[in-house]
């Protein structure tokens, strides 16, 4: 029997960061500690593979070079993956202390590696540059993307995005909803395909999958308003219809969306190099 298809799912291996951007979808600009190992996320991953497809992975943080067991999550997941594209994504701020990283990227293969670059730094852009002339580059736009390819489909990516937009009106403290409708948040948002596996179930996106956490950090603030956008995910053993709805609205607009800004909300969309800083505890 052929299985469903999810085009794309990712997950945090962790969600500590070594920096603080201001709009993270991944509420990482609070301090955060611990890691997932390898083997706890097969074992999340695992059940998930015997209902559904799943043709591209994603890694992410947090930082996720913060992880110590990151190299075994990249390994293990081309083994119990191998015919999956996946990904990587990182600030590039710890790649001098783990170059390795890319060696091994490139040997996996199938995969895109992106330095999303968040911050002004002469190390980082020394890095950049030692990857470009580690190997035989081609230049390709893939899906409007500019990246760099091998031979044996491992790509890099470079993203210096220019804003962030911040999914609650306030503080962390009296943090509150946006209210538009659906589709006028998912016209800006950055998860539009970004499905998130977190504690074994699948999330519409990290944004609102990590919600709740965030909330009980705060103290439940104006928890009523929030109410509408509590998801509590979609558990493996759900049944057919449930999962086949959610795959339904994978890169379509949903009613969670309407917590989020809009491109009315000038508030809320962040001008993001000003709005990045260093964590002290790193």
């Amino acid at each position: 029997m052929t299985k469903p298809v999810l085009p794309f799912v990712e997950t945090m291996i962790t969600q500590a960061c070594n920096i603080s951007c201001s709009g993270c979808t991944n509420y990482s600009d609070l301090v955060h500690s611990g890691y997932l190992t390898w083997q706890q996320g097969r074992a999340e991953l695992l059940p998930w593979l015997d209902r559904v497809d799943i043709p591209d992975f994603g890694i992410l943080g947090g930082e996720p070079l913060m992880n110590p067991d990151v190299r075994n999550w990249i390994t293990g997941l081309r083994e119990l993956m191998p015919q999956s594209q996946l990904r990587f994504t990182t600030n590039g701020l710890l790649l001098d202390q783990n170059i390795d990283i890319v060696d091994l990227l490139a040997d996996v293969g199938n995969c895109v590696f992106k330095i999303t670059v968040h911050v002004n730094n002469s190390k980082l852009e020394d890095t950049i540059q030692h990857i470009m002339s580690r190997f035989e580059w081609e230049p390709v736009t893939e899906y409007g993307i500019a990246r760099y390819k091998t031979k044996n489909n491992f790509r890099f990516q470079i993203n210096r995005p220019a804003q962030f937009t911040k999914s609650f009106v306030g503080t962390y403290r009296n943090m509150q909803p946006h209210s538009n409708t659906p589709a006028d948040a998912f016209e800006i948002c950055n998860q539009q395909s970004c499905p998130l596996l977190f504690n074994g179930k699948l999330y519409k996106c990290s944004t609102s999958g990590l919600l709740s956490p965030v909330l009980e950090r705060f103290g439940w603030p104006n928890r009523d308003s929030w109410q509408p956008y509590l998801q509590s995910g979609v558990a493996v053993d759900c049944s057919d219809s449930e999962l086949q709805q959610f795959l339904n609205n994978f890169g379509k607009p949903h009613a969670i969306c309407s917590m989020c800004p809009s491109k009315q909300n000038t508030e809320s969309i962040l001008e993001h190099y000003s709005n990045v800083s260093k964590k002290k505890y790193v």
